[in-house]
Formats: C-alpha cells, structure tokens, sequence
C-alpha cells in the first residue's frame, strides 16, 4: 500500500507528524527484557551452587541477536522522541549540484540524520547516502566521529543485500543506525505508521555463519623466544611461572588496543607449549580478526569484475586481502617489538585461521586471551 503516496507525499507528512505520533511500540523489547531478567535469576541459581542438568547450548548466532537488540532499543528509545529541525536541508559539496539531507532532527544523545526510501529500487544506495549526510554534518564538527551522529532509515527493506548491509553496519562498523519500516492500516496516508525493524532468527544466523564464519577471519602468528627473568618456559605445578604469565598477559593486551586502535574486529591471544615440547619460538602471538575482504558480495562483485580484464581478477581480490593482512602483521612487529626490545628476535606465519582451529595442536594452548573491537 505504500506505492501508493509518493516519497514526497510521505515526506510531507512525517515532517508535520514526527517521529513520536507515528513510531510504534516495540513488543519485542518487553519479551527480550523477561527473557534478560529470567536469564539472569537462571544465573544466580547456578552461582548459588545449583548444577544444571543438561549442558549450555552455545549458539553465536544468540549473542549476536542480544547485542544487536540492546543496541537498537537503545536507540529505539531516544529517537522516538526525537523531534526534527530541517526538512530538504542543502549540504553544499561544490559548485554542482547540492546533496539534499531529507530530515534533520535532534534527540536526547544529540543530532540525528533521517533517509526516506519509499522505491523499491532505491534502497540499494540507501545506506550510501544516509552516510554521506551523516558523515558530512560529522565533518563540520572537529574530532567527531562515526558514532556521534545518529543513523535513521525509513525503507522497508525488500531487497536482501540491504537487510544484509543493516546488519553489518550495525554490529561490524558498529554505527548508530535504525530502520523503520512505513506501513498503511488503511488506504490513507493519515494511517502511516512506522514499525522497527528487527532482523529475524534466520537474519542472525546467516550473519553469523557467513560474515563470522572461520574462512572470514585472517590470521598472523608472531614466535618469539624466552626471556629469562621475565618469560620462561619452566613450569610450577603444571602451569608457567606466575611471572611469565603476567608478562605474557600484558603482551597480549598491548596487542588488543593497538586492534582497537586500528578498528578492527577479532581477537588475540598467548599460546605457549608445555615445557616437555622443544621448540625453536617457545612462545606465540596470535592475532586473529575479520578480514573485510573475504566478505565480498557476489552479486556487487561480480558486476565490477565483469568490467575488469581477466588479469586484472587475481588482483581485485588479493592485493587488498593480502594488504589487510599486512596490518594485522604491523600490530604484531609492533606489539613484540614495543613490549621488549627493537631488537628482538621474532618470527612471523600466516595460516589459516580455518585450519588452526581443526589441528589438533593439543601441545599448546592459549594462557592469556584479550579482544579487539569485538565483532
């Protein structure tokens, strides 16, 4: 029903209602909080003493749906009582043709950019333009950044690449973003209500299973020997020395903020063999993270390589894989190096993250772990 009010219908009316009048309750975030408050008494039960009978059922895909959904009542609950502040704002970029901002509005956690999508076929470039407008008014405000301007569509989101592109924006680049969805109880625009969109289950889990799989992650191992008074192999009771693991522990979170630093998304851990095991580099750094370009979307893809020489394929692929790879192996140099001497003595390895977590490496197992920016 809603072909039939054209964009600039809509526009007009959502400019003259608000946010507040037209948004709907969102049933959702009342069962996600009784199952929160249900989850959490479970968890003080098993505290308390009490042993569960049957073994947790870990399903990534359930984490991933949680956070998501706290981000986005978050959200949902600020921007609704939002109010807007422009409508058709101009944002001069030359001499040509100005970009024009549909809805300009401010909220309780500051300002908030409003793209409306009513087409079908618009929705592809949705994303792209609702982030060009916010990252133009970001840009007038020194030091801002990505998440210091809120991210609001109202599309309905049939075409699969964008439902696919929410997901990612929302938990991998971790914007600030919400979708609403327009829809018509009656055949009148005055029934124009909007409606949260929250991906479903099976949205999660191909989110999971794809975009989080192993074969996405990209990998870097830099070796390193001991370093007597401060890391040594020699075990008490089984386990390293108190101070080996302190230092180590410090390796590894040194590790996880220059990750941070560089926004990326994985995780980082020591992996040291037990003392009975010989090996040349005693000690590990693993480096693990999301490697953007292992994520091509075969449709968008396949339209660019097309256009390109048969040649050229190899490259569009593997220059910027391996270049990504290339920073991963930055922060470790940087991490050993600055952690002990510029001297020191390392060696670097990139497998595959796939096959290291299959290889049965029972002689080694990680004594310190710390996170990046976490997918």
């Amino acid at each position: 029903m809603c072909a039939r009010f054209s964009e600039q219908q809509v526009h007009e009316y959502l400019y003259q209602q608000g946010m507040e009048r037209l948004i709907e309750d969102v049933p959702e975030f009342e069962c996600h909080a009784a199952a929160g408050s249900t989850a959490a008494a479970e968890t003080e039960t098993l505290r308390d003493g009490d042993e569960a009978d049957d073994e947790i059922n870990f399903e990534l895909w359930r984490i991933i749906k949680e956070r998501a959904l706290e981000k986005l009542e978050r959200l949902h609950r600020t921007i609704r009582y939002g109010e807007f502040i422009g409508s058709k704002v101009k944002l001069p970029i030359d001499s040509t043709r100005p970009m024009e901002l549909d809805l300009l509005g401010q909220h309780e956690d500051g300002l908030f950019i409003l793209e409306l999508k009513i087409d079908r076929s618009a929705e592809r470039n949705a994303f792209s333009e609702l982030f060009a407008y916010s990252n133009y008014i970001a840009g007038m405000f020194a030091l801002s950044g990505h998440k210091d301007i809120a991210n609001v569509l109202v599309a309905n989101l049939d075409v699969k690449i964008t439902r696919q592109a929410f997901l990612y924006d929302l938990l991998i680049t971790d914007r600030n973003i919400i979708v609403y969805r327009p829809e018509f109880s009656k055949e009148t625009l005055q029934s124009l209500r909007l409606k949260l969109h929250i991906p479903t289950d099976d949205d999660f889990r191909y989110f999971t299973n794809r975009l989080l799989s192993h074969d996405a992650m990209s990998c870097v191992v830099a070796s390193f020997h001991d370093l007597p008074g401060w890391i040594d192999s020699a075990e008490a009771a089984g386990s390293p020395p108190d101070h080996t693991i302190e230092h180590l522990t410090a390796l590894s979170s040194y590790a996880a903020q220059l990750m941070e630093a560089e926004h990326l998304h994985g995780f980082c851990f020591i992996r040291k063999p037990w003392s009975e095991v010989t090996l040349f580099y005693p000690n590990s750094l693993i480096i693990c993270a999301l490697n953007p370009f292992r994520l091509a979307d075969p449709e968008r893809s396949n339209a660019i390589t097309e256009q390109l020489k048969d040649e050229h394929h190899a490259a569009f692929w593997e220059v910027p894989m391996l270049g990504f790879e290339g920073r991963l192996a930055f922060i470790a140099q940087r991490a050993v190096k600055d952690c002990f001497t510029n001297d020191y003595r390392y060696e670097l390895e990139f497998p595959l993250w796939s096959a290291m977590v299959t290889s049965g490496m029972g002689w080694s197992t990680p004594i310190t772990s710390a996170s990046g920016q976490r997918a």
